[in-house]
């Protein structure tokens, strides 16, 4: 419970702190989504500075908490006096102090526009599929195992690892659990330390993983709807663009359709199939995933990631194109907090902060204005940001599997020319691209030039040894480009809507341009269905009953820093569920994020088939326990020297073929 207050105290303060910074905002529901989104930065970030010295504790959090307070307090009050020098105020002196700030107090809740309307009538559904997804991926207990979804099968592992690690371990800087707590974390990690925030305040591993999931999701929907109504200022447009951004997907379903008449398995298969889905087809070089399905709901970098850069992309494009100069420095302190929630994010927004600096430049030429805006912006996001910059990112940076030009993207040597990689991943949005920018009006070609210059970067340039994550950048373009798209769609249809049939036509190209993410999504629905009673379904077990036993077992009776020397299995119940450090994790993890860990895996093997090994090994490895279960026989089969483990150390857990020794 504590845990749910502590969040709710950051959401309340964050909602405060947009009332006051987004004054000039219209819509409260704007005022809330872009509060919330600074209420839940203000969580990530506040403990941070006392971390360092009480490491992540209780101690560190509380101070957090009357940090972030004195921060809304005194931008609550500087609006205050800012307020009473303009001479604001409506008579009576309770209102007055709301009046000032930007909250009509009266019409608060009453001031209900059609914009308003269509952006529930979008963001509510969306919100409620992911809250069930979400819910239904995540550690679904069933006679004593937990059970996951396909795509979250693979990454909630490491985030559970992380949340578990900072939350227990209470290290800060915090360190790779996975490398035997020797390592520093590299990785963007406040995604994930805002849920161990939540676990050290006494949350379950489950809530804490999935309270903040359903916040940013929601805020996530709701940026993609601002943004995208922020430059078409059109409600019936800006729907389009936001079903056509998170139901995104090309013409992958054909490769599923054809045949179906006499083989239909061949279509059933997207929703029995392991990542056969009209989205993600590798072996046809179908590539284009679905923004929810893919990214959001796996990748907790990219989803609050996001949350944060729709908020910074927002704001900032109303300062440059809608003259709001006040937002320039919202936008840069927001900005400078990114790295470490998402460094693609951060990398996305300052690529289009660049392109719209020369936009606004040569469009005003230089003026005094242009210049202090941008000053607004900069200082604080370079001041904030590169202090992340060098503690974290560029010692990952430095590997040689980073920054490298790779031109064409995943398509080189796919095979497929460049034209037909992009059309048939992106599917009619890639042929309306072009004559949408050219139809469109000059000031919102303008707001295009940043997003372009994306496209351009993200084509020839890779930002970390996964080739395949330059899709974080290239789906920031390609929001604006649906954002064009269906501006261009809509001036179409009013142009047409006198035809008859145009209604059944629009309604034909919206399903084809939405149809194969929709079936992605789909399939992720029926990926986290099991039958308890017949035993039958598709979910995929992730911790069977005898890991979770032990890893119970593990986490009520060592320490939260002890080594275990097991095998580096991607769904390790020991480093996922108790926190604690094992000598090597999995390589599918620690090699995408520039850690060198093959001597240590190598010397894993060794330790378990070589007595000799092991006790040569054992102290500099700084093992307290080795654990034997069902993936330890598995992978070393005979050559697993359990019997001497059983002969020179303490078994102090035997359960159901799993088995755990004392080292220390």
């Amino acid at each position: 419970m504590a845990g749910i207050l502590l969040f709710a105290y950051y959401i309340i303060l964050g909602a405060v702190a947009g009332a006051v910074m987004f004054a000039e905002s219209e819509s409260w529901f704007k005022k809330l989504w872009l509060g919330g989104v600074t209420g839940m930065m203000l969580l990530m970030w506040s403990h941070v500075p006392f971390s360092f010295a009480a490491g992540f504790t209780e101690v560190s959090h509380f101070l957090g908490m009357a940090l972030a307070f004195v921060t809304v307090a005194v931008l609550v009050a500087g609006k205050a006096v800012f307020a009473r020098k303009k001479g604001v105020s409506c008579g009576e002196p309770v209102t007055d102090l709301w009046q000032a700030l930007g909250i009509p107090f009266r019409k608060y809740f009453t001031k209900f526009t059609k914009k308003d309307a269509a952006m529930l009538a979008c963001v509510v559904p969306f919100t409620v599929m992911a809250v069930i997804l979400v819910a239904s991926h995540t550690l679904v207990y069933d006679d004593g195992a937990y059970y996951t979804g396909q795509c979250t099968y693979g990454d909630m592992n490491m985030h559970l690892g992380f949340i578990t690690s900072i939350a227990r371990q209470q290290n800060f800087p915090p360190t790779y659990s996975l490398m035997g707590g020797v390592e520093p974390l590299n990785y963007p990690f406040l995604c994930d330390s805002i849920s161990a925030s939540l676990l050290l305040f006494g949350s379950s591993v489950k809530t804490a993983y999935m309270v903040p999931m359903f916040f940013a999701f929601l805020f996530v929907f709701m940026g993609t709807w601002y943004l995208a109504e922020s430059i078409l200022e059109k409600p019936g447009r800006t729907a389009l663009a936001y079903v056509f951004f998170l139901l995104d997907g090309g013409f992958g379903i054909f490769y599923f359709l054809d045949g179906t008449k006499t083989n239909p398995k061949n279509f059933t298969r997207i929703f029995t199939a392991f990542y056969e889905t009209p989205t993600n087809l590798t072996s046809e070089n179908v590539r284009w995933t679905n923004v929810i399905a893919d990214m959001l709901l796996p990748q907790r970098a990219t989803l609050f990631g996001w949350m944060c850069l729709f908020a910074v992309l927002c704001v900032l494009h109303e300062a440059v194109f809608k003259g709001k100069k006040s937002y320039y420095l919202a936008a840069g302190v927001l900005a400078g907090l990114l790295p470490m929630i998402h460094t693609h994010s951060y990398f996305a927004a300052g690529i289009i902060a660049f392109g719209w600096i020369i936009v606004s430049c040569i469009r005003d030429k230089f003026n005094k204005n242009t210049i202090t805006g941008w000053l607004m912006f900069g200082i604080p996001a370079l001041a904030i940001s590169v202090p992340q910059l060098l503690i974290w990112t560029f010692n990952a940076v430095g590997g040689e599997n980073f920054l490298r030009f790779v031109f064409n993207w995943v398509n080189s040597g796919a095979g497929d020319s460049w034209i037909w990689f992009w059309v048939k991943n992106l599917g009619l949005a890639a042929l309306l691209i072009p004559t949408a920018f050219l139809s469109a009006e000059g000031r919102k070609k303008l707001v295009y030039v940043g997003p372009f210059l994306i496209f351009i970067v993200a084509e020839l340039i890779v930002f970390q040894p996964n080739l395949y994550d330059n899709i974080k950048l290239f789906f920031v373009w390609y929001l604006f480009m649906v954002v064009m798209v269906a501006d261009f769609l809509g001036k179409c249809f009013e142009k047409l809507k006198g035809i008859r049939g145009i209604r059944l036509l629009a309604g034909i190209l919206i399903v084809v341009m939405t149809v194969s993410g929709a079936l992605t999504i789909a399939r992720e629905f029926v990926s986290s269905y099991r039958n308890k009673e017949k035993d039958t379904g598709y979910a995929y077990q992730l911790y069977n009953p005898r890991n979770v036993a032990a890893a119970e077992w593990i986490e009520a009776n060592t320490d939260p820093k002890d080594v275990f020397l097991c095998a580096n299995n991607h769904n390790n119940a020991i480093a996922s569920l108790t926190g604690r450090n094992i000598y090597v994790g999995a390589g599918t993890f620690l090699y995408f994020h520039g850690v060198s860990y093959q001597s240590r895996e190598s010397l894993m093997c060794k330790m378990f088939t070589s007595a000799e090994d092991f006790e040569s090994n054992k102290e500099a490895a700084g093992i307290d326990y080795v654990y034997v279960g069902d993936y330890e026989r598995g992978k070393f089969g005979g050559s697993l020297i359990d019997s001497y483990f059983r002969e020179n150390y303490e078994c102090v857990y035997n359960k159901d073929g799993v088995e755990i020794f004392k080292i220390k």
